[in-house]
């Protein structure tokens, strides 16, 4: 049950400048470690323990107050840590307590300060704070800090002045130092030796901060140094030379855990699950990009997007959108996270969107391959956008119900959409204050937004968790009514845990319509039925409890609502330990489990770079959604058969052995939908439909033969169901494929006016789903962006 992470390692080798060292030499003493020792001039000995927080048995660990004033070696062996620095400044010669925040095990034994910033890990997640955000109370989830000053870096660069500057900063001293890259997956404990002519200097401030930078930091503090300095490796002792000859008695430690057993304890999922959320979990979402009723299958490779039209039994050649290549810049989480498929001009194709560092861009499906692109909405890195609170919730979503995808996004003011016009995007219409003043700009919530149509009027409205549980705003179509409350999944609930939050989902659960709530809780699987305009009781779901393993985001993480048996309604599936584990809806609740492909742990798929591409989607086009994820070797495909799946359907060959386990590649996996044609009620006319969705046609028409316009009270201009040779706009016939009996349903589509779908005979088959899917995309052709109604 762990994740573990190579692209962020990687990165920080390629980041490394020979320049700027005469030597390198790595070693591995324990799993998810690996200990640089370079050599640089001056002379200078620098020793870094690079900790991949995300690899099994790793976890983090702090002084607590009964451990305090030690040195780091006897506190080392005291805890049982692997590896271990020095840390805080301390009250040297007097109390020996930390001059900072230190907290052990949980429990706070020291108070932040305002000279101090401090680095805390705990509940999945790592963090760096600057010095002056003072922690007024401990969060729930910190369990281990240390303080330190001044922050050395910050995104990634090196301020232009450290603040509060101590004044040993411009001098020549022994260092300890730690960092954390981008993603906060890896962490840097730095010790530079000083003070010691002929063998090391030591150094600057400022030269600390270019190193951390040089190593992949993106953020780095500058720890106790001096006579303090010291790193401790078990099966080695100690590493550097501490500059007294013999190693100093400190107030406190940072050490790390690293025995290769048991999950991660500090890997940081924060940031990849609001990437990976917002790609894949909203309602509706569909990948078919020729319009032939069948899920396709994109990813973006380092030479740009590639799409594969699905066979029904495969995938076929790749398009290929070369745009959106590393070489142009699309290697940047802030770009590549923002990919978003939606049919924007509103022809029935899906088109591909995504957010460069001045604006939003779209390529328009052209059936088969992609159009001149279209320039949206300026998002631009100048304005903030590239702030994870921005561009993970950039959608598209139809919040005005007029058959195009809309952007939309939350910005520090709250939501907002821009509409499309089918060739660019209008001015922004804004939704519910969601804003960074009030609190919204935290993972927790800003990582919750959801689209979906909630009361069921064909336009997509948003939902997101506040600290008080759900809330929901309304789409007008010109604008969003006020938020409403939803289920109460607040903080004091435990929302604030990625293993909660992540899982929350807006779907049509029931087939209704109208998107529902649902999400993982403590206990299992909590669902609300929408009533339009509220949400209902609890309907409790599979036991998916923490208790049973499933707070392991191996197996959170993977939880996804698709139609599996082809009844119109919602089926939940999920990775377990042994393999995929689906629960039909039933009307009322979820059924027995059906077990699918042996996913498991034995197999890689607790591997974070397999599991988090698991999709379900309607590959063959017979109204049953059908699973896909990538292993090591490249996707694999299995066809749901209703009440189980079929053997393995090799897909595209998107192996690690060329390059797929990067983040850039593998998080941009798209395969979802289509769902089929929903039936809205509507007044019964005798047109040969089921207007009124009521399972019967053309109920108290004439029978065959009789003077059926009359009895509708009007001229439709049909008879008898038939649409007339020269209508306004003219009927076209679709012959779908045969279905199991070998009948082949015949689909109508009307004018603007009397427009409707139909099958031949009452069975609603594979082939008949097949067929409605064919008919909603020549009416969304033939009505153009007033296609919704």
């Amino acid at each position: 049950m762990t994740r573990i992470r190579f692209f962020a390692p990687l990165l920080v080798l390629l980041l490394v400048p020979a320049a700027t060292h005469a030597a390198d030499t790595w070693s591995y003493p324990h799993p998810g470690t690996a200990l640089l020792e370079r050599t640089m001039d001056g002379p200078r000995h620098v020793y870094g323990l690079r900790v991949d927080l995300c690899a099994r048995g790793i976890t983090m660990r702090a002084t607590t107050e009964s451990e305090f004033s030690r040195t780091t070696a006897s506190w080392r062996s005291l805890v049982g840590v692997q590896g271990a620095i020095n840390a805080d400044f301390f009250d040297m010669g007097g109390t020996e307590l930390p001059n900072g925040l230190a907290i052990g095990n949980g429990d706070l034994w020291h108070s932040d300060t305002a000279t101090e910033g401090y680095i805390v890990f705990g509940g999945d997640r790592a963090w760096i704070s600057p010095p002056r955000e003072v922690l007024a109370a401990r969060e729930p989830w910190m369990q281990q800090a240390v303080g330190g000053y001044p922050l050395l870096v910050q995104d990634g660069a090196v301020p232009a002045t450290f603040s509060p500057a101590p004044s040993h900063c411009s001098e020549l001293h022994p260092r300890t130092a730690v960092g954390l890259s981008r993603d906060r997956q890896t962490l840097w404990m730095v010790v530079v030796d000083g003070r010691q002519p002929g063998y090391s200097i030591g150094m600057t401030c400022a030269q600390l901060a270019a190193l951390m930078v040089d190593l992949g930091c993106w953020t780095a503090l500058n720890l106790d140094g001096g006579g303090s300095t010291t790193m401790v490796v078990q099966g080695i002792g100690e590493v550097n030379r501490p500059s007294g000859g013999t190693e100093r008695v400190v107030s406190n430690h940072l050490g790390v855990f690293a025995d290769g057993t048991g999950a991660p304890g500090s890997c940081d999922l924060w940031m990849d699950e609001a990437i990976i959320d917002a790609g894949v979990l909203d309602d509706g979402g569909t990948t078919d990009l020729d319009g032939d009723g069948r899920a396709d299958f994109c990813a973006k490779a380092a030479a740009g997007l590639r799409c594969y039209p699905s066979t029904g039994a495969g995938f076929g050649t790749a398009w290929v959108l070369e745009e959106l290549a590393d070489a142009h810049g699309w290697d940047d989480e802030t770009n590549f996270a923002t990919l978003r498929l939606g049919d924007v001009t509103g022809d029935g194709l899906v088109d591909v969107c995504a957010r460069g560092n001045a604006r939003v861009f779209c390529w328009p499906s052209t059936g088969t391959g992609f159009g001149a692109r279209i320039d949206g909405p300026e998002l631009s890195d100048a304005s903030g956008w590239g702030a994870p609170e921005y561009f993970t919730t950039i959608r598209l979503a139809d919040f005005d119900g007029d058959g195009l995808a809309d952007v939309c996004a939350r910005s520090s003011a709250g939501w907002g959409c821009w509409p499309s016009t089918g060739t660019g995007f209008g001015g922004r219409v804004a939704g519910p204050a969601w804003s960074d003043a009030s609190g919204w700009n935290q993972p927790y919530y800003y990582g919750t937004v959801r689209t979906g149509d909630v009361d069921g009027d064909g336009r997509l409205d948003v939902c997101a968790r506040g600290a008080a549980g759900m809330f929901c705003a309304l789409s007008a179509g010109t604008g969003f009514a006020d938020p409403f409350a939803g289920p109460a999944w607040s903080d004091d609930e435990g929302f604030t845990d990625p293993k909660y939050w992540s899982t929350i989902r807006l779907a049509d659960i029931d087939g209704d319509g109208r998107a529902d709530l649902c999400a993982r809780t403590a206990a299992g699987i909590d669902c609300r039925l929408s009533t339009g305009t509220a949400f209902g009781p609890a309907i409790a779901g599979p036991e998916l409890s923490d208790a049973s393993g499933w707070g392991d985001m191996d197996n959170a993480a993977t939880i996804r609502f698709a139609d599996l048996d082809g009844d119109g309604d919602l089926d939940l599936c999920a990775r377990a330990n042994a393999g995929i584990r689906c629960w039909p809806w039933t009307g009322a609740g979820f059924g027995d489990a059906i077990a699918g492909p042996a996913w498991d742990e034995a197999s890689g798929w607790s591997d974070f770079r397999h599991y988090a591409t698991i999709r379900l989607g309607d590959l063959d086009g017979d109204g049953r959604a059908d699973l896909c994820g990538r292993p090591p070797e490249g996707v694999r495909c299995h066809l749901s058969t209703g009440a189980g799946f079929g053997p393995a359907i090799e897909g595209p060959a998107l192996a690690d052995s060329v390059g797929w386990h990067g983040l850039p590649y593998f998080s941009t996996i798209r395969f979802a939908g289509p769902r089929p044609p929903r039936c809205r009620p509507a007044t019964e006319i005798c047109n040969g439909l089921d207007d009124d969705c009521d399972g019967e046609t053309d109920e108290g028409c004439a029978a065959e033969g009789g003077d059926a316009d009359a009895d509708a009270g009007g001229d439709d201009g049909l008879e008898d169901g038939i649409p007339p040779a020269d209508a306004d706009a003219p009927a076209e016939a679709v012959d779908g494929p045969a279905d199991v009996a070998g009948e082949v349903p015949v689909v109508y589509v009307y004018g603007s006016d009397g427009c409707g779908c139909r099958t031949a005979g009452g069975a609603r088959g594979p082939a008949a789903w097949i067929a409605l899917a064919a008919c909603a995309v020549l009416l969304r052709r033939r009505r153009g962006p007033a296609g919704r109604r």
